[in-house]
């Protein structure tokens, strides 16, 4: 998680165990669907889309996420209790989350 981002919250009907950041680009397919899907699970998670964040608080979260994963980060990365999944499959998502 970081500090310095304005997250947009989605509730979940249950509470669930695990906290869950999304991080995605507005114009991207891989995205919204990675959106779609924690919504169907009833999945409770922050979202934000760094392309529309200001330069000085995107550039740390992209250096974290090349530090993490290397030069080319593929989105969106889902982030479930301080571990990081960068690209959207769903199965992988799923079995994070216990929801198989």
């Amino acid at each position: 998680m970081f500090d310095s981002i304005p997250y947009t919250r989605h509730y979940a009907d249950q509470h669930d165990e695990h906290r869950v950041y999304l991080y995605g680009l507005s114009y991207c397919e891989h995205c919204e669907q990675g959106r779609q899907l924690l919504e169907e699970q009833g999945v409770a998670f922050d979202m934000t889309h760094l392309d529309t964040l200001a330069a000085d608080v995107r550039r740390p979260v992209l250096k974290a996420f090349r530090d993490e994963y290397g030069e080319h980060v593929p989105y969106p990365v889902l982030e479930i209790d301080d571990e990081y999944l960068f690209g959207f499959n769903r199965e992988v998502w799923l079995e994070k989350l216990g929801r198989e």
